[in-house]
């Protein structure tokens, strides 16, 4: 069995950089977000930023285990073998969660989910105890085992920091938003050196609070070397003379600010990419031990197990666990390079963050989230009680706010989601939460605060108007959603997890890395796993003109017309072999089809907005093979839908004639789906002729076919169902022939 121990603790250090890696991709989006929507820098400025405050955070990090070790539950009630199957559960639970996030794209809190995995595990250990015929105890005694005051001022401070997060965010950022309005670049001498100066003095205490007080808790007077004695009596001297302190900093940061809007610098740049440090910085001297704590506090139990001569590990009190043990500078720094490896690697960072900043984007583009009922009663709720609320106010003072918030006419550059002033807000009110919490000593969850103060601020900024509102609100509640469900999730997969290493021990933890291999390929399996590439948006693209239009439109057209080819072949195959199973592949490729569709359905007004400077029938010209390339997506789901819907209610199949029927047509679509890649791909307006007359032949044989129903149905041959199905095949083939026809015209027409 000591080998057995002894091989857990390799497998808790392996997880430990699983987690390190799957935390980072997940908590990227606290100190990112704010950045890269405002595009204030490049990405890799802004990862360089992000990355100094990681490695000086890692650096600087105390390492302090207090709730991996005993903030939920007390040791002294558990064996060895109980607190080792526990810390096992917890890695185990916490990898798996983490990475079903991330690959859904939504970012949710690593504290609540370590310490709900730590509880579920704890409880479930500790309910076998309890309920062990050899203990029998009462079940009040499982508080005994649990901190259960612990658990619930945490579970309230998560729901409260919720509220309080995005109430800040909304009313701060309003009156900012006031003070500076949209076109804030005329304001950055005066209101704007008065901000950054505001904004620069918060991040740098939360710096000083956050960064340095936290580095040093847990050591005594003796531990303490000559700075880092300075470095605390100079924090105790800063909280005792707080304002004091603080006019210092305004002050200085008032004089630097100056220097730099004197040179025409704009000097918000400068606070955005400040935040983004100390923002980082935190997160890693912080947040850093929720991934490696677990391994770490069970490493120094198999060393205290070990030190006592490996006594009976179902026997060994873990009591001694409950002292302070640091964590050596090198395995944090190690920690910290893992992290900032995976930022700047792992894709999965971009896909958590575009969450973010999808929902607090400015400007127009495609809403990730559906609208739901609720979220729609929300939105009617508040325009009812906006209209009713501004009767009291006087129409001079509302047109006069008005002003402020009306954002430029010019046109904007690249794709910014916000602006800088609003990036500011973002990380200074997110700062200032922070450090409040981090005085009081609250239970607080960084990616609750930042992501709330982020929807907050997009919010009064009007980012929600009434053409994205319903479907913001559903996005920002199903993410509220995922952050609750994150730690009852969490809490039911570790319980169950350490249940099954209590009673199955080296079967269990061979069955649960198989596991976790398992889920960590089918999940990145599923990410990458595109049905059609990635282009570069046509909406990016300033001045379009006609040669640009038609390249990029049949860049588009293309993988799309391949796909529809592929999906009609496959469902009158699968129709007529009756094959459920092909039908059903057909119909899931459609909908990935149509959902990429969907991106580009929502680009088509800005697209069309991007020609008003180029040939006025450039616009035109997209708009009608948008439509033609609507017509065929709307056809090819009716056909995929119908056939699926055919087969698998178990209706009638179709006759031999009715068969040998739609092969011949299915060969002769071939033909013209391969006729219009080849004048796409190759711009040969030659084979246009072809088309015409595969067209007319298409055409032809559609109508023959659907005489032949009209006669088999007066002479009983067909049945309703098959009839029905065969007319919807035919006349949505017809369709789909002259939407692709008049996609060749077009073409021939604009050359």
């Amino acid at each position: 069995m000591k080998f057995f121990y002894s091989s857990i603790i390799v497998v808790l250090f392996l997880l430990s950089i699983f987690d390190l890696i799957v935390g980072l991709i997940n908590d990227a989006v606290n100190f990112l977000n704010s950045a890269i929507g405002s595009q204030v820098a490049s990405r890799k400025t802004i990862m360089i930023f992000a990355s100094l405050g990681i490695f000086l955070g890692a650096f600087l990090s105390s390492g302090m285990m207090e709730v991996a070790r005993k903030g939920v539950f007390d040791p002294s009630y558990f064996y060895f073998s109980d607190i080792i199957f526990i810390f096992l559960a917890v890695m185990i639970s916490d990898i798996i969660l983490l990475d079903i996030f991330n690959t859904l794209g939504l970012p949710t809190s690593t504290t609540v989910s370590m310490v709900f995995c730590l509880l579920g595990g704890a409880f479930s250990i500790a309910m076998i105890k309890i309920s062990s015929p050899l203990n029998n105890e009462p079940f009040h005694h499982l508080t005994f085992y649990i901190k259960t005051e612990k658990t619930l001022t945490i579970s309230i401070g998560i729901f409260l920091s919720i509220i309080i997060s995005f109430t800040s965010g909304t009313f701060i950022h309003y009156f900012i938003r006031s003070l500076f309005s949209f076109e804030y670049e005329k304001k950055l001498k005066d209101a704007g050196v008065i901000w950054a100066s505001i904004s620069l003095s918060c991040m740098t205490y939360f710096l000083i609070v956050r960064g340095m007080h936290s580095t040093l808790q847990g050591f005594t007077d003796n531990q303490l070397s000559g700075f880092s004695f300075f470095i605390q009596n100079f924090i105790k001297w800063i909280h005792h003379n707080f304002f004091v302190f603080f006019i210092i900093l305004f002050s200085t940061w008032t004089i630097i600010a100056k220097i730099f809007v004197s040179f025409g610098y704009n000097i918000l740049k400068f606070v955005v990419l400040y935040g983004t440090f100390s923002l980082a910085m935190a997160f890693a001297g912080n947040d850093l031990v929720n991934f490696i704590g677990i391994p770490i506090a069970g490493i120094q139990s198999y060393n205290i197990w070990k030190e006592s001569g490996s006594p009976p590990a179902e026997k060994f009190n873990m009591k001694s666990l409950s002292g302070n043990v640091q964590v050596p500078s090198l395995f944090l720094i190690f920690a910290g390079m893992i992290m900032i490896l995976t930022l700047w690697f792992s894709k999965k960072t971009k896909n958590i963050t575009s969450t973010e900043i999808n929902l607090s984007r400015q400007n127009e583009g495609q809403e990730k989230f559906l609208s739901n009922s609720f979220s729609r009663g929300i939105v009617r709720f508040f325009l009812y009680f906006g209209n009713y609320f501004f009767k009291f106010f006087p129409k001079r003072f509302l047109v006069k706010i008005e002003k402020n918030f009306k954002q430029k006419k010019t046109e904007k550059e690249g794709n910014v989601a916000f602006d800088l002033v609003r990036a500011s807000a973002n990380l200074t009110i997110s700062s200032i939460l922070i450090s409040i919490a981090t005085v009081q000593k609250l239970p607080l969850s960084t990616t609750f605060v930042t992501f709330m103060v982020s929807m907050g601020t997009s919010l009064s900024d009007r980012a929600w108007d009434r053409e994205s509102a319903v479907y913001r609100v559903s996005g920002v509640l199903k993410v509220i959603r995922g952050w609750f469900l994150t730690g009852l999730m969490a809490f039911i997969m570790s319980g169950m997890t350490a249940a099954f290493l209590y009673f199955f021990k080296a079967w269990a933890l061979f069955s649960l890395i198989f596991l976790i291999v398992f889920v960590f390929y089918k999940s990145y399996k599923k990410y990458y796993k595109k049905i059609i590439k990635e282009e570069k948006p046509l909406f990016n693209i300033v001045n379009i003109n006609l040669e640009i239009s038609l390249n990029k439109t049949f860049e588009i057209l293309n993988p799309i017309l391949e796909y529809v080819e592929k999906i009609y072949k496959n469902s009158i195959e699968g129709i007529t072999q009756e094959n459920l199973k092909t039908l059903q592949n057909s119909r899931n490729t459609f909908l990935k089809v149509k959902e990429h569709f969907t991106s580009i359905q929502n680009s088509l007004i800005r697209v069309i907005r991007n020609t008003k400077n180029s040939e006025p029938n450039v616009g035109i010209i997209y708009f009608h093979i948008y439509n033609k390339t609507k017509e065929i997506i709307e056809s090819s789901d009716i056909i995929t839908n119908h056939t699926l819907f055919h087969v698998i209610n178990s209706h009638k199949p179709l006759k031999y004639q009715q068969k040998k029927n739609l092969l011949t047509l299915e060969n002769l679509m071939g033909e013209h789906f391969h006729i219009i890649k080849k004048v796409t791909i190759d711009r040969n307006c030659q084979k246009i002729e072809l088309s015409c007359s595969i067209q007319y032949k298409i055409i032809k044989k559609i109508e023959e076919q659907m005489n032949q129903q009209v006669m088999g149905i007066i002479y009983n041959k067909y049945g309703t169902k098959n009839t029905l199905l065969m007319l919807d095949i035919l006349l949505h083939s017809k369709r789909i022939t002259k939407s692709i026809e008049g996609i060749l015209l077009l073409y021939q027409h604009s050359l």
